[in-house]
């Protein structure tokens, strides 16, 4: 028997699932200060707050709601897969292993590494991340969960082809068994659903995000996991 805490974890996880970009994936906008005008921030708001209250609603209301949102988010893992936890530096590195093997970009160091709003960036071009998204952040990389990543890049224009590059390499190494022609289709639908605020999901668990402002845009790729 789950308790109230695993409930109420398990359905929030399932309404992120369904491929709504809440506040957290706006987070990162903010916390960079690109977001003019107010308008992702307050969309993701009103998301986030329609879902937290779905979500407490059904947690809370006795178990006929919750074993239906239970029997839901069962459903959920079934149709957009699931991945296992890994940590931060696991991923780098295999963000690394795709750059290095397959392209003459930069690969992300620790040497151009900083750590703000309890979010690891990495430097890889002028005007261009990869940034790193813990569920838990402890300021160890080692040990530290992936909730999501992303590459962030300036919107100058300057490396824009670069930036996609980037972007297709941190598919890759969230799930090395997709190929070219299903990341560019990912890519592709993310930024084609942007502005409806859903994601495109490969059914392994893990989903392709896009967000952008006048000032910046990233592709995120978010990760999945049981329970």
């Amino acid at each position: 028997m789950r308790s109230y805490r695993q409930k109420w974890k398990m359905l929030w996880h399932m309404y992120r699932n369904y491929g709504m970009l809440c506040l957290w994936q706006a987070k990162c906008f903010a916390n960079r200060n690109v977001l003019s005008g107010g308008t992702i921030v307050k969309k993701s708001v009103v998301t986030l707050l329609l879902c937290g209250a779905m979500v407490l609603a059904m947690a809370g209301c006795g178990d006929p709601g919750a074993k239906d949102a239970e029997k839901d988010f069962q459903q959920s893992q079934e149709t957009y897969g699931t991945v296992e936890r890994e940590s931060c530096d696991v991923l780098v590195a295999k963000f690394n292993t795709e750059v290095v093997d397959n392209s003459a970009l930069n690969p992300a160091s620790t040497d151009y590494l900083t750590e703000d709003h309890d979010q690891y960036w990495y430097g890889l071009l002028e005007g261009v991340y990869l940034v790193v998204v813990p569920e838990t952040y402890t300021g160890d990389p080692e040990t530290d969960i992936v909730d999501y990543m992303l590459i962030y890049a300036d919107n100058s224009g300057e490396h824009g082809d670069e930036a996609v590059a980037y972007a297709k390499h941190l598919v890759k190494a969230n799930d090395n068994a997709a190929t070219e022609a299903e990341i560019t289709t990912l890519l592709e639908q993310a930024k084609a659903q942007a502005a409806s605020g859903k994601t495109a999901y490969n059914g392994k668990g893990i989903a392709v995000g896009y967000l952008e402002t006048s000032d910046a845009y990233q592709y995120q790729v978010l990760r999945f996991y049981k329970g």
